[in-house]
């Protein structure tokens, strides 16, 4: 498996990352506007292919309509873990995990703005996200099916594709499960 940089070590835009702030004070170092802006850049960069139907494009949509609440209710659950990193004061990325029930871990959130790619940001925030899951306990996420880059990327650290979990999403999505 991959080993994980702690965030603080993550290099970003030339630079080391200036913040990671989790739950609460990630929620009072920003505007809804910027979550949602965040995550509009992260979906056009891995969400979109040729060929998708109108109703797949409205689907991919509502992703960063919707982060803001996500993003919101994270900070403040118990049972949902936020970490949002910072580079020259701007989102670079942020990820939540939920704790739906016990045994039921998710990976819920990933998103990183695009020119965080290859930075190991990703990783690190991955690496919390497990973390705070418990790394030694199955947990599962959902991506894309036709974001090759992300499903190698989950792979690196040890999730594979569940292909008896059938998914009725207007985009086709794959649960990719990782074991204890």
């Amino acid at each position: 498996m991959r080993p994980v940089l702690p965030l603080r070590q993550v290099r970003q835009g030339g630079g080391m990352l200036d913040a990671v702030r989790r739950n609460r004070e990630a929620l009072a170092s920003l505007a809804p506007g910027e979550i949602v802006a965040l995550t509009e850049q992260a979906t056009r960069a891995t969400f979109y292919t040729g060929g998708l139907t109108t109703e797949q494009v409205r689907a991919n949509e509502r992703i960063p309509a919707m982060s803001a609440q996500a993003f919101l209710d994270a900070a403040v659950s118990d049972h949902q873990h936020l970490a949002a990193a910072f580079d020259a004061g701007r989102l670079a990325g942020f990820m939540i995990a939920t704790r739906h029930a016990p045994g039921d871990h998710e990976l819920d959130w990933l998103m990183v703005h695009p020119r965080a790619h290859g930075t190991g940001l990703a990783a690190a925030l991955m690496g919390e996200g497990m973390d705070w899951l418990g790394a030694d306990r199955p947990m599962w996420l959902t991506v894309i099916q036709h974001n090759e880059r992300a499903i190698r990327f989950y792979r690196k650290f040890g999730f594979e594709i569940d292909p008896t979990a059938i998914l009725d999403r207007p985009v086709p999505t794959w649960i990719m499960r990782r074991q204890a």
